[in-house]
C-alpha cells in the first residue's frame, strides 16, 4: 500500500505532526534531526536554500520510536509508514514553519494550526 493509499490527503498525519511539534516545540524536533546526523538537512529546511530530503530511519531517530509508535496507533498505520510518510512531510512543515529563517515563538507554536499553514501544500502528492 503507498502512503497516499493508507494516509489520503495527509490532513491526519499533519495534525500529528503539529500535536507534536506545539507539544514538545520546534526546536526539540530540530535538535532531534540534527542528534541524528541531519544538520544538512535542517539547515536547508529552516534556511533558504532548497530542502534536502530525509529518510524515515532519520525521523524514527530524531522524533523517537515510542512518539512514532504513539502516531501510527493513533492513525491505524505502521510506525514504519508513519515515519516514511513524516520523512517527506517535515522537512516542507519546518520551512514554513521558519520563513526567512525566523524560528516561531512558543505563543505562536501554541497557537499553531499545521494544517492550516500548510493548506495550499499538496500533501497528498509528497506522500504519493
Amino acid at each position: 500500500m503507498s502512503l497516499a493509499d493508507r494516509f489520503g490527503d495527509g490532513k491526519e498525519l499533519v495534525d500529528q505532526l503539529g500535536a507534536m511539534i506545539r507539544s514538545d516545540g520546534l526546536a526539540d524536533l530540530l535538535a532531534g534531526f540534527n542528534d541524528a546526523g541531519e544538520e544538512s538537512q535542517v539547515e536547508s529546511w529552516v534556511g533558504s536554500i532548497p530542502n534536502e530530503p530525509t529518510s524515515a530511519s532519520a525521523v524514527q531517530r530524531a522524533v523517537g520510536e515510542g512518539r512514532i509508535t504513539a502516531m501510527a496507533a493513533q492513525l491505524g498505520a505502521s510506525p514504519e509508514e508513519v515515519a516514511a510518510g513524516l520523512s517527506r512531510v517535515i522537512p516542507v512543515a519546518v520551512d514554513a514553519l521558519t520563513p526567512g529563517g525566523r524560528r516561531p515563538s512558543g505563543r505562536q507554536l501554541d497557537a499553531l494550526d499545521l494544517g492550516e499553514l500548510l493548506s495550499g501544500v499538496d500533501i497528498a502528492g509528497l506522500l504519493g
